[in-house]
């Protein structure tokens, strides 16, 4: 299909899959269509008449008597054919030869798969599947003109001598939305010097990218005047991506997404007149763009070329370490115009990315050519917008995907042409919104927070928010945060949806786990006494003294008798970190395998924590220094924590009986006893919650549980450096606010004794004044 810089124009028009054009009816007696089934109930025979009711079985039957106007309907199925196209259609009555656009298409395959279209014209091939062995091209067309192949795949299936789509001493023909694929050691589609005026468009061509037996292929090989290949995409083929030779007079390669691929990306080699632009070519092993031979008047404009020439892609041959992204070699020196490219090698670690004959830096390339005053050498997408030259030869009014050129308003304008907004590359990037959000959970009231105020615009301001919380409730504002409240435990999908003022919108989605609360505590380390602590940036520690906001954790059930670590300092699950396998980091939203942990109640009253994905237990190191990781196959002193609940950390006991406050008198060294007026060091306890259901009073001042000494017949006392039999306690919770303790060694109550005057001792049988103690 010529675009707008051709003269002499032929155009094609595709609606609904038709071809569309001013068509005179054909004569009453004469059938529209014929139709090619090879369903049995339809009872086909090539000796029917070809209606839908007594369709031909074959396509080469259907080919035999078609005439112009006519259609051939072929039917879903596989076609062992090579079928001959004997008859001509006219400009506005051409034969169309059609399938359906889908999974139910005809197939033409076999050893000799394909059509031939010799010396005819006014032929249009619509949506055919043909399935080769390469041995023959799969679409042969030779002498021909007026030859439409619209969409549909062609494919080789092995190594070949011929391309899969050959036109030979054609003219006025076209390819347009194809897919080409095949092994081939010549080209997926050639034009020979005879053909002219022939427009591939919009057409993907696939081949290995350095194979072994298949030396010297090319995707896209042109080789007569005023042909074209616009909009399409190439990837692999030994020797380039396309190849233009000598008499190549006047084409067009434009618009085309070129990648990976043993050969050049796009190779010039004697032709005159090539216009190539918008062209983004990347991952080839020789240059990106090369022009040599006796090429004269030759345009290379507005592409964006990346790491092309560079060595360590897997498929380079190691032969080839020269390649540069542009290169400009013999006879075209001095005859060739290389302006408004983007070029990037490789992390800007190679400076000699252009070739005037030699490889050289880009201001070198300057100064020896006099071409190149606007090129770039980045890898930045952003130097690409707004910054083409409209007036280069091939300039493509639309990008390769039919987009209008945008002026982006944050860009300033620095192309050239009347259209100085027009971007470099093959694509027109028109911004959307960029949408990032935060998303902030709370267990305990069961609700999400999302923040997208770090949301960016796109070529308009933003205007609204959309925010889907999962469970059908959709909230739109102009704000960027939103809460919601769940009624029932669950996952959910966020979806976040971000719209400019000019319609255009970005939209978002994260799963996110509101798990059933069980609990809130703060774990202190057996190995140290110190409280773990989640910072962000440096993963879990035990080095907190106290329970801060930090050291506060959530216990979630995560099901299948799991549960998860919830930081309700940041709002996220704690979670095995995918970069060894076993740090523990707090982010995550989603409660998956690496967020469950099985919770171990060992016998001294401590937990420990195994990860299940990797059976190992979470360690803390004593340093405190260290990040805790679940990388111990064994629990002992560094895999073991204590559960306390933060607002019962670093508390006090205060007597009801004498208002005076609990003391581990002596340092630890003597009987507790209510004596204190004052809380101080001695006075200050953690309340551990034992793995067994049972409380332990842990002494600041020395660390130790306080134990109800003989079987509870004797004082109590802090000296036990673990929670056995003596040191595990009920709490009882009183109508009247205040607590009190029950030593599960005898049933008894924990007592002020003698009004407070005595040492506390486990001897009440019953909760009066002298058994209540107030907590905090």
């Amino acid at each position: 299909m010529r675009k707008s810089f051709f003269s002499g124009l032929v155009t094609i028009v595709l609606t609904g899959g038709a071809l569309v054009g001013t068509t005179v009816p054909a004569h009453a007696d004469t059938p529209t269509t014929l139709y090619v089934r090879q369903n049995p109930p339809a009872n086909c025979s090539d000796a029917y008449p070809g209606t839908l009711a007594q369709p031909f079985c074959s396509i080469g039957a259907a080919a035999a008597v078609v005439t112009a106007g006519q259609t051939v309907d072929i039917g879903g199925g596989v076609y062992m054919e090579r079928v001959t196209v004997a008859a001509s259609g006219t400009p506005q009555q051409p034969i169309v030869f059609t399938t359906n656009a889908n999974s139910n298409s005809a197939t033409l395959s076999g050893a000799t798969a394909g059509f031939v279209i010799d010396g005819q014209h006014d032929v249009v091939l619509q949506n055919i599947r043909v399935v080769g062995s390469g041995d023959v091209p799969a679409v042969d067309v030779r002498n021909s003109s007026g030859v439409s192949i619209q969409g549909g795949v062609y494919a080789l299936n092995r190594p070949a001598t011929s391309p899969v789509i050959r036109f030979a001493g054609v003219t006025g023909s076209s390819v347009s939305k194809t897919n080409v694929s095949g092994l081939t050691s010549t080209s997926g589609v050639t034009v020979d010097a005879a053909s002219s005026d022939v427009d591939i468009v919009g057409t993907t061509v696939q081949g290995y990218a350095n194979y072994a037996l298949a030396d010297h292929t090319v995707g896209v090989r042109i080789d007569g005047p005023r042909n074209s290949y616009v909009g399409g995409r190439v990837d692999g083929f030994t020797d380039a991506a396309v190849a233009l030779g000598p008499a190549a007079v006047d084409t067009v390669v434009a618009n085309n997404l070129i990648t990976g691929g043993g050969g050049h990306g796009v190779h010039n080699n004697g032709a005159t007149g090539t216009a190539i632009a918008n062209n983004t070519i990347k991952d080839r092993c020789r240059d990106g763009i090369r022009v040599d031979g006796a090429s004269s008047g030759v345009s290379v404009q507005n592409n964006v070329l990346a790491v092309n020439g560079y060595f360590s892609q897997g498929y380079c041959d190691p032969a080839f370490l020269d390649g540069v992204e542009i290169g400009v070699y013999g006879g075209a020196v001095g005859r060739t115009v290389v302006d408004y490219n983007n070029a990037h090698h490789y992390y800007n670690d190679s400076p000699q990315i252009y070739a005037w004959n030699t490889r050289m830096s880009l201001a070198a390339f300057r100064a020896a050519s006099g071409q190149a005053v606007h090129d770039r050498e980045t890898g930045q997408a952003p130097e690409s917008y707004d910054s083409a030259n409209s007036a280069a030869p091939g300039y493509p009014d639309l990008d390769r995907t039919g987009q209008q050129r945008i002026d982006d308003p944050t860009v300033p304008n620095t192309g050239a042409g009347p259209v100085t907004y027009a971007d470099r590359g093959a694509v027109e990037t028109i911004r959307t919104p960029v949408v990032l959000f935060n998303v902030a959970l709370n267990l305990e009231a069961r609700s999400v927070t999302i923040d997208a105020s770090a949301s960016t615009p796109g070529l308009a301001p933003i205007a609204s928010y959309e925010f889907g919380f999962g469970d059908n409730s959709v909230v739109t504002q102009a704000g960027p945060i939103a809460s919601h409240t769940y009624t029932r435990p669950g996952r959910y999908t966020l979806s976040i949806k971000v719209v400019g003022t000019d319609g255009r919108s970005t939209t978002r989605t994260e799963q996110v786990s509101v798990l059933q609360q069980t609990g809130t505590v703060a774990l202190r380390a057996l190995s140290n006494r110190r409280y773990v602590s989640y910072e962000t940036g440096s993963g879990l520690q035990p080095n907190q003294t106290e329970p801060v906001a930090s050291a506060q954790f959530d216990l979630a059930d995560a099901g299948d008798g799991k549960i998860a670590l919830f930081s309700r300092a940041v709002g996220r699950y704690v979670a095995i970190s995918e970069l060894d396998n076993s740090t523990l980091t707090a982010k995550s939203i989603l409660v998956d395998t690496r967020e469950a942990f099985t919770l171990i109640r060992n016998s001294d009253g401590t937990i420990s924590l195994q990860a299940p994905i990797t059976a190992q237990y979470v360690t803390a190191d004593p340093s405190g220094t260290v990040a805790m990781s679940a990388s111990s196959p064994t629990i002992n002193t560094w895999e073991k924590f204590f559960q306390v609940k933060p607002s019962e950390a670093n508390t006090s006991l205060k007597a009801k009986v004498n208002s005076r406050y609990v003391s581990a008198d002596g340092a630890g060294t003597k009987p507790l006893i209510a004596s204190a007026p004052t809380v101080n060091l001695w006075e200050r306890f953690d309340v551990v919650q034992l793995s067994d259901g049972h409380v332990g009073l842990l002494a600041r001042v020395n660390n130790k549980f306080v134990s109800a000494d003989g079987a509870g017949s004797k004082p109590l006392i802090a000296n036990a450096p673990t929670a056995s039999t003596w040191e595990r306690f009920d709490m009882v919770n009183n109508s009247d606010g205040t607590i009190s303790l029950r030593a599960a060694i005898n049933g008894k109550f924990v007592s002020a004794d003698g009004a407070g005057s005595k040492p506390l001792i486990a001897n009440g049988p019953a909760i009066s004044t002298w058994e209540k103690f107030t907590l905090g």
